[in-house]
């Protein structure tokens, strides 16, 4: 076989695709040259092209999650951090389930609750905690004391809404 002058430097499916065809033409000129779109070659052509680009893509991709400063993927930053002696800590927000009451008066003549006193607190709720004064539990959904969750008792007018919040340390 002759020296042939092969780059690696193509990056996407159409340069993939026409070094290919230009390789055909140049190394087998007598064996294949219907490069038309309906002939069998060219598709075996695209087909090789299309792995080339796939296999550029996770190639490069592969190559950018080793710098550090290019790396996206979680794992691969914390792998990078360690291999560099940085011990990162690891930490996630808390997650607690609050329940949040509110007394209501009853109403004219029963002792149901009466609706038209409930509150609605928004979403962005804070709360602090008792234990440590420094966190702040934040609450991303909105709190609707319109739809009780609890069974109303006679001679009951508390009411209770459910929330899941997280902590935040300011």
């Amino acid at each position: 076989m002759a020296n042939k002058n092969i780059t690696y430097l193509n990056k996407d499916f159409t340069t993939f695709k026409n070094a290919l065809v230009e390789y055909a033409k140049t190394y087998y000129p007598n064996s294949y040259n219907d490069f038309s779109t309906s002939s069998p070659g060219t598709m075996f052509i695209d087909m090789a092209s299309y792995v080339g680009d796939v296999l550029s893509f996770y190639l490069d991709n592969q190559t950018q999650e080793t710098f550090l400063e290019y790396a996206k993927q979680t794992n691969n930053l914390y792998a990078l951090a360690y291999m560099l002696g940085y011990r990162p800590k690891v930490t996630s927000a808390a997650i607690v389930t609050l329940d949040v009451y509110q007394q209501i008066p009853a109403s004219g003549s029963g002792y149901d609750p009466d609706f038209n006193y409930a509150m609605i607190v928004e979403e962005g709720m804070q709360v602090r905690s008792n234990i440590n004064t420094s966190n702040f539990f934040y609450c991303p959904n909105r709190v609707d004391f319109n739809l009780s969750s609890s069974n109303t008792q006679p001679r009951s007018q508390y009411i209770r809404q459910r929330a899941v919040i997280r902590i935040h340390t300011y």
